[in-house]
């Protein structure tokens, strides 16, 4: 079954791991050693409960007097006291320890996420991202504050009381460990199940959210297509393999539960047979014999903690496991993104060579596009949905890597920017929003490329600490254009801008087009022709192919697939550049998706005779 199979997105092994988790705790250390001690503290404390009740039983034996009994009984309590206290002040501090630590660990993730390749993120299910940063991180936060104190509090405890119980004597200690075998290899067989196990449960929960996330975001083309009982068939059969892996976990677990509880049988009573003979032969008293039968019981809980505990850590361990795989393959941090900002706007072009690209998953895309861009100019690239002509830009723009051919700027340094048609209002001020480019930027600067783009109803609120109100369509990509102006790139790729604009801002929006494209290499994909028009350049594509390209005026006296387009969208009059009526009847603007692809077939077909 390939639903399931092994995201392409990497996981990292167990070395990397622990070499992430002691960086971590590097940059806290004092308090990872002061966290340590406090926890040794307490568990050494532990130990005085039981061994003044072992004292307990000897003053009562030997008849030693109230006073005696009395004084152990305080001792007793005392210890009891202070153990629970200082435990106390070290689940406290080692739970600031570990949110301090995970939210450096969110902040890499989150970091490296960030710089991934879009293509990466694509060529893998779409939602084995989106359950990294969130199942596997919340699987991690879960175990570091609730199964990290407990963990660490039951390791110390059972150093403690076997140092202890070897203390008071060896052959009671040796007696012990005839239980181990019994935790050694229920242990080893809850690891070498649980580790495939819990992995699987990862995955599988992984392929039910993307089944999800496709059955919801496509549910407007399911429904065209009356394929939405396919769909909900793909998230139940995803579902019930989700349940069924983690009803194996259920198993792998209770089989541990035996292993414990026969250990737990064999290893107390090992104890109490070789203390009746040693105190029998008068080797140790019987409150040494009750104190060691107390040291071994006040192993049980930490024992059970400790391996049942491997339940969770093993979760944590695989989503760990997942995230560090996140941020080993994010690429460095690059300096190089200001290299091309000091370039002059207009001194940048962009070379193609026989540039190809497939979508692994659906195997379309462009293939053999050879193509000058010259600095300073306007390229268009128009066709119907699903041409590739978007695809084209996605490469240029360094999302997706050429699959052939090469993508070459001069100077080789420069990093072009993407303005898509996804609209974005980030969070924060309309200040916040513009420094996301520029976190230097000043006032004078900001309001410069405001006012450039025709965003003075931004300039109120420029200043102001509130977030304000969502912004419409239109003033979010007005926004969006303002911050591209600010970043001022030597190249620009704009991706149907205005799809998404309504009409009543649609104007505005390409104003500031033109603007952040004047003097600046720009490629520009539209399905409105009356904006690309003006091009220096336009490329026509068909199936994944650049099959005409030249002029607004070259082509528009040619028969061929831009033709048709504009005859489309004008109403049948072949109007030259910047002078095409408005759209008529049924070419509205809103609609000029669908006209482009109705006129697909048959312009192609004109095309290829």
């Amino acid at each position: 079954m390939t639903d399931a199979q092994t995201p392409l997105l990497p996981i990292a092994t167990g070395a990397r791991v622990l070499i992430v988790i002691r960086m971590l705790l590097r940059r806290h250390r004092r308090r990872s050693v002061g966290t340590a001690l406090l926890f040794l503290a307490a568990s050494a404390l532990g130990v005085v409960l039981p061994a003044c009740l072992g004292r307990i039983v000897d003053a009562v034996s030997t008849d030693a007097g109230i006073a005696v009994v009395v004084g152990w009984v305080a001792g007793a309590g005392a210890g009891a006291i202070a153990a629970a206290l200082v435990m106390l002040w070290a689940a406290r501090v080692l739970t600031g320890l570990v949110q301090d630590v995970l939210a450096d660990l969110r902040e890499d993730v989150f970091a490296s996420a960030m710089r991934l390749p879009v293509s990466t993120v694509d060529d893998g299910e779409t939602a084995d991202l989106l359950s990294r940063v969130t199942g596997d991180v919340d699987a991690v936060a879960e175990a570091g504050g609730d199964v990290v104190p407990v963990l660490l509090s039951a390791g110390f405890a059972i150093g403690v009381s076997l140092v202890a119980l070897t203390a008071l004597d060896p052959w009671l200690a040796l007696a012990g460990i005839a239980s181990v075998p019994f935790y050694l290899l229920g242990t080893r067989a809850f690891l070498r199940r649980s580790r495939v196990v819990f992995r699987e449960v990862r995955v599988r929960e992984a392929a039910r959210s993307q089944a999800v996330l496709e059955a919801v975001e496509g549910i407007e083309t399911l429904t065209a297509l009356n394929e939405q009982d396919h769909a909900l068939q793909r998230v139940s059969t995803r579902a019930e393999d989700s349940i069924r892996t983690q009803i194996e976990g259920v198993r792998v677990r209770n089989r541990l539960f035996r292993w414990l509880n026969g250990g737990e049988l064999v290893g107390l009573g090992a104890i109490l047979a070789a203390g009746f003979v040693l105190q029998a032969n008068g080797a140790i008293t019987v409150g040494m014999v009750t104190t060691a039968a107390l040291l071994f019981h006040r192993l049980f809980d930490p024992v059970g903690q400790l391996i049942f505990g491997l339940d969770d850590i093993q979760r944590a361990a695989i989503g760990l496991a997942r995230l560090v795989g996140v941020i080993d393959l994010a690429p460095g941090k690059s300096g190089s993104g200001s290299d091309a900002g000091a370039l002059p706007a207009s001194s940048v072009g962009v070379d193609l060579h026989d540039v190809g690209y497939r979508y692994p998953t659906t195997g379309r895309g462009v293939s053999g596009v050879t193509l000058r861009i010259e600095p300073g100019t306007t390229t268009a690239l128009v066709g119907s949905s699903g041409s590739g002509k978007s695809t084209l830009a996605r490469v240029i723009a360094g999302h997706h890597p050429p699959t052939s051919g090469h993508v070459r700027f001069e100077p080789q340094a420069t990093t072009p920017y993407y303005v898509s048609q996804e609209l974005h209002q980030f969070r924060g001020t309309i200040a916040d929003n513009l420094r996301l480019v520029a976190p230097d930027a000043g006032h004078d600067e900001m309001v410069a490329v405001l006012v450039a783009v025709g965003a003075e109803w931004a300039l109120a609120s420029l200043t102001s600490a509130d977030e304000g109100a969502p912004l419409d369509e239109g003033r979010i990509q007005q926004l969006a254009i303002a911050r591209a102006l600010l970043a001022d790139p030597a190249v620009v790729i704009l991706d149907e801008a205005t799809a998404d604009v309504g009409l009543h801002h649609r104007d505005a929006v390409e104003d500031a087009i033109r603007v952040l494209s004047r003097d600046r290499t720009t490629v520009l994909i539209a399905h409105r022709l009356e904006p690309v028009s003006t091009a220096e350049q336009i490329v026509a594509f068909a199936d994944g192919r650049a099959v005409q390209r030249g002029t607004h005026d070259e082509l528009l006296v040619t028969d061929g697939l831009y033709r048709s387009f504009w005859l489309a969208q004008s109403g049948g009059k072949a109007s030259s550049r910047r002078t095409m009526p408005a759209p008529a009847g049924a070419c509205s603007p809103t609609s000029d998706s669908a006209t482009l692809d109705q006129v697909a077939s048959e312009a192609e077909d004109v095309v290829s005779q």
